[in-house]
Order: structure tokens, then sequence, then C-alpha cells
């Protein structure tokens, strides 16, 4: 009966630590500084580390589970892990190569004259060259009125109606200051603007949503797009990708209604300005102060295409 007893509370004891015990995710990137963003699978809480001097991370004390592992160095593509799994008293090992983002088109130091003077024929059929300037410099991308011609007529009204003039990019999201929710809403880089706040009774109606089912346009880096509420609300407030957001297309759960947003463009030359945006003071997720658009207008004879 001892005997028993003993075997039973030693089993009990077992079955105790190994419930109160955690495990580790390590790696090696090979780059100092990295930010390592570790979240278990539907979580919205995270925990975060970042690489020493020898490219190494460890996130120690992790519950058993499933986890996601995100990667964010300025100047390189951010990247994540999915379904990285811990044990308890385990460790996982998480091993990555970043890639560095790919160079501004030209270094963002050729000449607008002579980009004009390249490959106009590559602005195709149905695309409306524009150009945004704003007081860190200009750039330029296309509104697409063959495969998103709701949207695209839309905010070319804003735009011949001088509306975005005086309007601000009011709105920048990067890893410091969103709040990830794995699986459906991973880190997100972009900018956002609007038009000129005090004209904003003179906007439009709201238009339907042209989802990208229809479109077949994604929501891939240097992507401009629609914000929207619910699906028919978009009216003139657009945004720009930095990087690849599939859960931003027809299906994708960053909305909950798996309807995505309305992609209707994409840059052009000189993409070093929205960079340069997205890494201005924040207070949230509002650019503090706002950065001023000081207007969007077509352009005539398209510059050469570069993509993010």
């Amino acid at each position: 009966m001892v005997k028993a007893l003993t075997a039973a509370l030693a089993m009990a004891l077992a079955t105790f630590s190994q419930q109160g015990a955690t495990g580790e995710i390590t790696g090696k990137i090979g780059l100092p500084d990295v930010r390592v963003v570790i979240q278990a699978d539907g979580e919205t809480t995270s925990t975060t580390v970042t690489t020493g001097a020898d490219g190494r991370f460890s996130a120690p004390k992790l519950a058993p589970g499933t986890y996601f592992v995100s990667f964010y160095l300025k100047g390189y593509r951010y990247l994540t892990r999915s379904g990285v799994s811990v044990g308890a008293s385990s460790r996982a090992q998480v091993d990555v190569t970043l890639e560095k983002e790919p160079p501004d088109a030209y270094g963002g130091k050729e000449p607008m004259t002579l980009a004009m003077d390249k490959l106009f024929a590559m602005v195709l059929p149905g695309e409306v060259p524009l150009r945004l300037e704003t007081e860190f410099g200009d750039f330029y991308f296309v509104v697409d009125q063959k495969r998103a011609p709701i949207t695209a007529a839309n905010f070319l009204k804003y735009v011949d109606a001088h509306l975005y003039d005086a309007g601000t990019f009011h709105r920048a999201t990067r890893p410091e200051n969103y709040n990830t929710i794995l699986p459906n809403r991973p880190m997100m880089n972009l900018i956002q603007g609007g038009i000129n706040p005090a004209r904003r009774a003179e906007g439009f109606p709201p238009i339907p949503l042209e989802r990208t089912s229809v479109t077949g346009l994604k929501h891939v880096a240097g992507t401009v797009s629609m914000a929207r509420g619910t699906p028919d609300s978009a009216t003139s407030d657009f945004f720009i990708l930095l990087d690849d957001q599939p859960s931003l297309d027809f299906g994708g759960k960053r909305f909950d209604d798996a309807q995505g947003a309305a992609a209707f463009g994409h840059m052009l030359w000189q993409t070093r300005v929205v960079r340069d945006i997205q890494q201005r003071p924040v207070t949230g997720q509002n650019l503090t102060p706002p950065v001023e658009i000081r207007s969007i207008r077509r352009l005539s004879t398209p510059p050469s295409r570069s993509r993010f």
C-alpha cells in the first residue's frame, strides 16, 4: 500500500511539474538589432526580444503551444514563420535569413527629365499616371481605370476637383506602433492620406467596393488602395503599402467580413519619399504632425515604371 501511494504521489508531482514547465524559442539571424516578435496562435499579446551582436536571439519561459515568429529590421523585408511548436521543457530553433529591401529607383537621384524620357509605353493602356507633391518630395503612381473603373473614377474626381490640395498623410503603421493579431492581422507597413480637412463637405458619396476577386489586383508592396469601414464606405482616404498584405485581398480576414479592400493603383518612380513619410514621428499611428499633400495632378506624359 505504501509503495502504491508513493508511486501515485510521484506521478502526480511529475504531472504537475510538466504542466508548469515552459519552453524556449531561439534562433540565429546573423544580424544585430533585429526585432523578434513571438505570438501564440489565437493570442493578442506577444513577447518581443532583439538579436544581440552575434545575431542570435532567445525567448525563454514560453507556455507550450504553437507560435508565430516575426522578424523586423529597417532596410530589410519583414518575415514571419508560422507553426513553430514549443513543448514543455523543450527548445524550438528558428534560423532565418532576412532579405534587403530593393533599392529605390535610381537611388532617388535621377533627374525627373531623364526618367520622363524612358519607356513611356510601360504605363499600360487604361492606367492614368499621377504626381503627388509633398514637403519631403514628389512621388508618382498610376490608377487603373481598366481593372478598377469605379474606384479609379472616384479617386480622379477628387484629384480633378483639387480636393487633395492641402490634404495630409495622417497615419503610418510600422512594427513599433501596430497591434499585430495573428493569424488574421499580421504586421503591416503603410501610409494613409486624405483630402483637405477644411473641404471635407465637398466630398462625394461613398462608392461600392471593387473586390480584388473581381479586379484581379493584389495588395502587394507599392499598391495604392482605398480605406474603408463597411464594404461600400470608401470615399477619399487612400493608403500605400510598403509590404505585401494578402490579408487585404478578398477572402483575407484583416476585415472581419473577408471582403478585403479595393486596390486600384500602384507606385511608379521615386519610392524613397513614401518610406521617409512612414518613418516620421507618430503618436500611436497618427503622424505628428501630419505630412501635407501639396497637390495630386494627372501627368500628361507618363514616367517610366519602377515598382517597389
